[in-house]
């Protein structure tokens, strides 16, 4: 038997603590009908407008698992399933969550009850019942159970608070990462939507290497301020049209010290790894680069990353000394300096992504884009 009384809501809305308490969900579990009748009366008596009875153990936990009873009054002692049997049932359905049971019992002894308080049972009453301790133990049980409801629920408004504003001082951090790089751009307008580019082309070769999510999005965030330190190179060597001359090269080097001196000496994750990118992604996996000759993988992983993007990007876009390459061509260079200039492991990934990064070339291309074959000099 399964019956229900009244219609009340606990929706968890309400003001008042006590009117919350009347509309709790309860379900009454005795295989005594006699005894049902006689809870019901008194619960109804108590003002309780929610209630399921049942004869029948075996369907608590179904019955839970659809309606989640603030309060469970279970007979210790039926056939087929006992309490304890329900409690144990019930267990796997709450995964460690709050257990709404007050167990009914006609032993005098202890060991009955500590039996079912071991098993979780938050209280016990005792049976033949007095009237008004029943209604007592019920009412105090609802109290705590609405009162820890509700911090549960002012818990998770304050977990989405957090979530909320993690997400903004997120995207706050990444759009001012983004204007720095942008301001990057505005000193050395040739290069166009580079900068985007070799982001999305970073985060996507992160990816298939098999780093972590948050190395990912920080490098993916990071690495289009690879040559902010270019600001700090005069204007006639950063925007000279034609090749630079070996003095020049020095000067055109020092903007990895620029970009360190920008970056470096603060606590944030993603402004270290920002630093190490800007500092190290001109060296070279053969140790011939530069400033400080790194050979192999004691190159940061985020720094190899961009010198293949970067390259590939430049190599495939027009740039005052040259004209745009070929991916072919590109991707041909790339495999030919794998394990002297780049690492070999990641260029044999990054071919292998070719098409994703294709992708990202046609969305963020620059207005004039022209794919030629090189001049016989590399670039």
């Amino acid at each position: 038997m399964l019956a229900v009384t009244g219609k009340g809501t606990n929706e968890g809305g309400h003001d008042d603590l006590d009117a919350r308490i009347r509309a709790a969900r309860i379900l009454v579990v005795d295989d005594n009908p006699d005894q049902l009748d006689l809870m019901e009366v008194m619960l109804r008596k108590q003002g309780y407008t929610n209630v399921e009875l049942t004869e029948d153990p075996t369907s608590v936990t179904p019955a839970y698992a659809k309606q989640a009873h603030d309060l469970i009054l279970l007979d210790m002692e039926m056939p087929v399933l006992n309490g304890v049997g329900v409690m144990r049932q019930l267990k796997g359905v709450l995964n460690g969550a709050f257990m709404p049971v007050i167990v009914l019992t006609a032993h005098e002894g202890a060991q009955v009850r500590l039996q079912a308080l071991s098993e979780g049972a938050r209280d016990y009453i005792s049976k033949p019942f007095v009237e008004a301790e029943f209604a007592h133990r019920i009412h105090n049980h609802l109290e705590v159970r609405m009162l820890y409801s509700e911090r549960e629920r002012q818990n998770e408004i304050l977990e989405q608070k957090v979530a909320e504003r993690t997400a903004e001082l997120k995207e706050t951090q990444t759009d001012i990462l983004r204007r720095l790089a942008k301001a990057g751009d505005f000193r050395d307008s040739d290069t166009g939507n580079h900068v985007t580019r070799v982001g999305h082309s970073c985060r996507l070769l992160a990816e298939a290497i098999g780093l972590d999510a948050h190395l990912t999005e920080m490098i993916y965030m990071a690495s289009p301020l690879h040559d902010i330190g270019k600001i700090g190179v005069p204007d006639h060597i950063l925007l000279k049209k034609g090749r630079h001359t070996d003095d020049e090269q020095v000067i055109m080097r020092k903007h990895v010290d620029f970009g360190v001196e920008m970056l470096a000496n603060h606590p944030a994750p993603l402004l270290r790894v920002a630093c190490s990118i800007a500092q190290n992604h001109h060296e070279k996996w053969d140790g011939t680069g530069y400033p400080h000759e790194l050979r192999g993988e004691s190159i940061p992983v985020e720094a190899r990353i961009v010198a293949i993007c970067d390259v590939f990007d430049a190599l495939t876009s027009i740039r005052p000394y040259k004209v745009a390459w070929t991916v072919e061509t590109a991707v041909k260079y790339l495999q030919e300096n794998a394990g002297t200039h780049f690492d070999p492991n990641l260029v044999n990934t990054f071919v292998s992504i070719l098409p994703r990064i294709e992708e990202i070339r046609q969305r963020y291309a620059d207005p004039v884009d022209l794919h030629r074959d090189p001049p016989q000099k590399a670039a």
